[in-house]
């Protein structure tokens, strides 16, 4: 194995399941690795007593890095599927990322138009049952960030997120997609698979791209959304309830991006108002003013 999957394989080892046994130890938290990796406790698979660094880590770190080689098939077997593997020396590695702090994942595997993430974005995020009106303001919402040159940034959820991506997409926009169900479902949406044949579509997986839904799974992959976009729109959000609200909490408190909300007046956009006493600052669709005037990105 050369330098660079040598690292790669030693975060895989660390931070997943692959290849890992029932019984096998727990893998560390992103915060942990981070703490390490500044502490120069891991230089590709070699594993160094460091000060600051408890000895339990080190020894939880040391059985999980035990299944390299396991972990190395693994890893081909992606690469094979299309999928590319990218970490944060990477050059395509995308920099906003770095505002995350230890939040930020500290591997992705990328599939698709990797150049989308050179341009403007804007992220979309909301909740997954929305009323009439809401659905058609996440479609006016995606459609507009495509007329006006940006790229999607979602999670590609039920509800705001693929209304939304979908409207980007048959408006002849591009969308970067950081799914929290194994990635292959993205692939189900007709509309994606015929963007994916034009090279406007990136799915980024800061997990194993076939692992399956979780809680901390999905609220980690909020942050990751949330900083991709120069903004971020929240369509619809219920207050102090479900990920778009606490993604859209977190995003405020840690400083990730610029949050605004769409101005609806609805039961499911209650979170929206009380995001705006957090910070964020409202939208209107349809207005006067372009989002890049209402965002101040002109």
């Amino acid at each position: 194995m050369g330098k660079i999957d040598e690292t790669a394989c030693a975060l895989l080892c660390l931070l997943t399941r692959a290849a890992l046994p029932e019984d096998g130890p727990q893998p560390l938290t992103r915060q942990q690795v981070s703490r390490m990796l500044a502490a120069g406790a891991i230089t590709g698979l070699v594993l160094r007593d460091v000060p600051g660094v408890k000895q339990e880590t080190l020894v939880r770190a040391r059985a999980l890095l035990s299944r390299v080689r396991a972990v190395y098939d693994c890893l081909r077997v992606y690469e094979e599927s299309g999928y590319r593997l990218m970490t944060p020396e990477h050059p395509a590695w995308p920099r906003a990322l770095y505002g995350l702090g230890e939040q930020m994942p500290l591997f992705l595997f990328a599939w698709g138009n990797d150049a989308l993430l050179n341009g403007p974005r804007l992220s979309v995020a909301g909740s997954r049952r929305i009323l009439p009106e809401t659905r058609r303001a996440a479609e006016l919402t995606g459609r507009q960030i495509a007329l006006e040159g940006y790229v999607l940034v979602s999670g590609g959820a039920s509800g705001v997120d693929s209304v939304a991506q979908r409207a980007a997409l048959q408006a002849g926009g591009g969308a970067i997609l950081v799914p929290a169900l194994p990635a292959d479902r993205m692939l189900r949406d007709s509309c994606v698979r015929a963007a994916v044949t034009e090279e406007r579509v990136l799915i980024l997986c800061d997990a194993l791209p076939d692992e399956p839904f979780s809680a901390p799974k999905a609220l980690g992959r909020n942050h990751t959304i949330y900083a991709l976009g120069h903004a971020a729109l929240v369509v619809a959000s219920r207050r102090e309830r479900g990920g778009s609200w606490h993604g859209a909490a977190d995003c405020l408190r840690g400083g990730y991006s610029p949050v605004y909300v769409w101005n609806g007046k609805n039961e499911d956009t209650a979170g929206n108002r009380g995001l705006i006493g957090l910070g964020a600052k409202p939208y209107a669709i349809a207005g006067r003013e372009t989002l890049s005037e209402q965002l101040g990105l002109v």
